[in-house]
């Protein structure tokens, strides 16, 4: 017996490991809480999670699709969510903590990208530029407050800013922001909370990286390790700081239960929610 209820397990305690494809032609990135996974999901909507589980079984050879998830969340986090929403297909790759942790799984092990890692330490990040910037912030009356999350790594550090009530003034201190990080030479991330996820309501997320991590810069650094043409890609996202992401692929799409910040911004929003939009998009442009 081989068809797809072994590949996922069924029986079986832990996740399945979609097997890499023998050589990439495409390559899809997806966001994973409340895009890729749904937290609060129907019984429909786990059921589209299978049924796009089985199509990436399948499309790995049949399309040579490589596929991951590029995640705020820590891969512990991932993992636990996983288990506890009913996914039970791991990806090829696992871009988490914003990108500042790039983890394949071969043979069921997860191996650390060794490239990747090499950048991370030769940028010049540190918990100390990041409290520098805190400490300056709170001396021109910016407060930014830790998330507390167990998300943080060696090479990331998250914060949350709470709206002060007004777009005008949210932006003027989120733009202060912006200028010490650049000063500092460190990446930075910032959107609109989503408590769907967790987060609190009317704060942002400010997560501080390395420069050279990012969702945009983890499509970049893919594409390029295995010879990916631009026009063969395809990410999904539900929330603001997925638009970079969406826009560095051909075919970038924001699944039907977006945000109302990422939909405001970005032209191309599915009629479906969740997994259903992703397995939409890729039966459309894929075929199967």
């Amino acid at each position: 017996m081989t068809g797809p209820d072994v590949l996922l397990g069924v029986g079986s305690a832990g996740p399945t490991h979609l097997p890499p494809p023998a050589s990439v032609r495409f390559a899809a990135f997806s966001d994973f809480d409340e895009t890729y996974l749904a937290h609060a999901a129907t019984s429909e909507q786990r059921s589209h999670l299978t049924a796009l589980e089985h199509f990436l079984l399948d499309a790995r050879e049949r399309h040579q699709l490589l596929f991951g998830w590029v995640t705020g969340s820590s891969l512990a986090s991932v993992q636990k969510k996983m288990e506890r929403c009913g996914a039970r297909v791991l990806p090829h790759f696992v871009a988490s903590s914003l990108g500042t942790e790039l983890t394949f799984f071969r043979n069921g092990f997860p191996e650390p990208d060794p490239q990747w890692q090499e950048q991370l330490e030769e940028s010049g990040f540190s918990k100390a530029k990041v409290e520098r910037i805190v400490e300056r912030l709170a001396g021109n009356g910016v407060t930014l407050f830790p998330q507390n999350n167990g998300n943080s790594t060696e090479f990331m550090e998250n914060y949350y800013f709470r709206s002060l009530g007004d777009q005008r003034r949210d932006a003027e201190a989120l733009d202060r922001v912006r200028v010490l990080a650049k000063e500092e030479g460190l990446g930075l991330n910032i959107s609109r909370c989503n408590p769907a996820t967790g987060d609190p309501a009317d704060c942002y997320d400010v997560d501080f990286t390395p420069p050279t991590c990012g969702k945009r810069n983890v499509v970049q650094h893919i594409c390029n390790r295995f010879g990916v043409d631009p026009q063969h890609t395809f990410a999904f996202g539900d929330s603001g700081n997925d638009l970079e992401m969406l826009r560095a692929v051909r075919h970038g799409t924001l699944v039907g239960n977006c945000t109302p910040e990422a939909r405001a911004n970005f032209p191309r929003v599915s009629e479906h929610d969740y997994a259903q939009a992703i397995l939409t998009s890729f039966r459309h442009h894929l075929g199967h």
